[in-house]
């Protein structure tokens, strides 16, 4: 079987990386991204083709040639099943994906992240784009119930959860407390949380690697106290939390749907690493956080105090202890079948 995997990323999203990696067991992958190839390109290594458009993802230009990519594989190959990240990407394909086996893989959906409409409000419009759909892939249940109910009956839940990963022992440094910042990183995500922080205590030290994507933040990368180690594999990403993390930053502005109902793998990699998360009170899964004392709440996203916010972090350092059978059951070897089996018909 063959899989055209479509999204707009390079390769080097963990997430996707992950996906990739588990098709390529099962069938004949072949990825169409957007970028420049680099060694960040992690998908590329599990892939029967790989090709990415130059460009920038959202220009006209680069647009029609993300089509004109799809249309001439689809000529080319015989594909068993399309993959396609986010309404916003399948949109430009939709007059091509009637009649083939389609799975949309809703990382940040647009009903969700653009126009802040969850369950039934634009339902007619939700069930145009969905018609083509096959199987809808969502991140957890949450995510599921927020869903219109007509297009649930084909959503199945494939939660962010990570690789299975050794346990490591935490470096000593009682002197100062170490945040980790990953991932995508801007001025809703907490960079203005770190850089208060930072200016209140001098012993607060932050790693960041992943994808800068404002300026401010990249004011951040230059601060003392802070270093920057560019793009990571998740397990790489996974061995700096266990190993040289106190806590991995995990917040979101309260300022739209897919920032409230968030829905972060960070969590689950605080579970495999045993590094316990920051995070703030408006995103629904911080009362998950809190059940399982998985973290650190922050009552409010915009209203704190850096000192004592610091001094509360230090108090708590090392306080945190996870469930070994938790660590067990949030693995992504547990839940990839549910995304192999959303490609057989």
């Amino acid at each position: 079987m063959k899989v055209l995997y479509v999204c707009s990323n390079d390769g080097s999203d963990m997430r996707i990386n992950k996906e990739v990696k588990s098709l390529s067991r099962h069938f004949e992958v072949y990825f169409l991204g957007v970028g420049e190839s680099t060694e960040k390109s992690f998908a590329a290594a599990h892939c029967t083709y790989f090709e990415l458009i130059p460009g920038k993802r959202n220009s006209p230009g680069n647009v029609l040639r993300h089509v004109s990519a799809f249309l001439r594989l689809n000529r080319k190959e015989r594909f068993d099943s399309i993959h396609v990240i986010n309404e916003q990407l399948m949109i430009f394909f939709y007059p091509f994906l009637f009649g083939k086996h389609v799975v949309l893989d809703l990382f940040d959906s647009f009903f969700l992240m653009h126009v802040d409409k969850p369950g039934e409000q634009w339902r007619t419009l939700k069930n145009l784009v969905y018609a083509p759909v096959s199987k809808i892939l969502v991140t957890d249940q949450n995510r599921f119930e927020l869903m219109n109910r007509s297009a649930q009956s084909k959503t199945v839940i494939v939660p962010n959860y990570p690789h299975a990963h050794p346990n490591y022992t935490k470096d000593a440094h009682p002197e100062h407390i170490t945040i980790f910042y990953n991932g995508t990183m801007n001025e809703d995500r907490g960079t203005d949380i770190l850089i208060e922080l930072l200016q209140q205590d001098s012993r607060v030290r932050v790693i960041m690697a992943g994808w800068i994507t404002d300026a401010k933040t990249e004011q951040l990368a230059k601060m003392s106290g802070v270093e920057f180690r560019g793009v990571l594999k998740q397990e790489e990403a996974l061995q700096i939390a266990a190993k040289q993390c106190d806590y991995v930053l995990c917040v979101y502005a309260p300022n739209s749907e897919i920032h409230i109902n968030a829905s972060p793998n960070k969590i689950f990699d605080a579970i495999q690493t045993n590094t316990p998360v920051i995070i703030n009170a408006e995103v629904k899964v911080s009362s998950f956080v809190e059940k399982h004392h998985l973290g650190f709440v922050m009552p409010n996203y915009y209203q704190f105090d850096g000192k004592s916010l610091a001094a509360s972090l230090f108090e708590q350092k090392g306080n945190f202890h996870f469930d070994e059978a938790m660590r067990q059951e949030y693995t992504w070897e547990a839940v990839e079948h549910v995304l192999i089996e959303a490609h057989c018909r």
